[in-house]
Parts: C-alpha cells; structure tokens; sequence
C-alpha cells in the first residue's frame, strides 16, 4: 500500500492539490512577494554606485552632506553652512524634477512598446530625450559638487580628506 502512495503520479496529484488550495496559493504568493521585494528592480538615485574618483565606504553619501554633518570638525561658518544647505537644497529639488520628468518619460516609453506597429522614431525620441536627462543631472550633481567643494577654505578641505577616505 504505501508503494502504491509514492507512485509519481499520486505525488503529482497531491502536488496539484496544495498549488489549489488557499493555502498553498498563499504560500507561493508570500514566497514570490518576498523574492521580488528583495530584487533591485531599479536604483534610488540615477547615480547609485557611481564613482566620481572618490574610493572608499563613503562614496555612496552626497558629499555636501557629509560636509554638512562634519560642520562642526571643519570649523564651518554660518554662512557657509548657510551656503551647502542651500546647494544642497537646490540639487535635491532639481533631481527630484528630473527624475520624476524620467519617470514620465519611461512609462511613454512603455506605452509605445505596448502598440503595434511600433513607431522606431518616437521610441528614439524619447530614450534620446532620457539620456538627455541623465546627462543634465550627472552634470548638476558634479557642479554641486564642485561648487561645494569651493565653499571650503584649503584647510577645511584638508581636515574633511580622512573623512573622505572612511576615517574620523
């Protein structure tokens, strides 16, 4: 009798049995939920993991903000912290434009895939159009930077250098 349990067909019926029932259907629905939660489907910022000659742990913070947060070990002045902020401040809204701009544009972009017969000069159009803006924020955020980076005096550049390189 139990040989007769462990043929592969009962095992194939039982199989399909627990994909029926709620909660095997639960199951696989939690299991898939969880793997797709886990993937990056796609990066937060355009600039993730990009490296602008910066080695090191910190590379992934904006480095006016971690001017910003060593304030205080740099000897900043009011108006200099008054300054980043307000670099800072102008990037985050010009990025956020941009990007939700990309975000409009990819689902257009979608869109025109999803017809028949697909129209190369506007799917051309509109991915020339985000390479575009990628562009634009790659170069604000290099600006930014750099305009960041002029705010220092010599000195205070040279005291945020460890920090730079993960020490402090």
């Amino acid at each position: 009798m139990s040989t007769v349990r462990n043929t592969p067909i009962l095992r194939l019926v039982s199989t399909r049995r627990f994909f029926t029932n709620r909660r095997g259907l639960w199951i696989i629905g939690l299991l898939l939920t969880t793997a797709i939660g886990c993937a990056p489907i796609q990066p937060s910022s355009p600039f993730e993991g990009e490296s602008l000659g910066r080695p090191g742990p910190m590379e992934q913070l904006p480095l006016i903000t971690l001017i910003l947060w060593h304030a205080r070990d740099l000897s900043l002045t009011p108006a200099q912290i008054q300054i980043l902020d307000r670099l800072r401040g102008d990037h985050q809204r010009q990025t956020e434009l941009k990007g939700a701009e990309l975000q409009r544009i990819e689902q257009e972009l979608q869109q025109l895939f999803g017809r028949e017969p697909l129209d190369l000069a506007q799917v051309e159009a509109r991915m020339r159009k985000m390479e575009a803006l990628r562009t634009d924020l790659r170069m604000s955020r290099i600006r930014t930077i750099e305009q960041g980076k002029a705010v220092l005096t010599p000195e205070q550049w040279r005291n945020l250098q460890p920090v730079l390189r993960g020490g402090l």
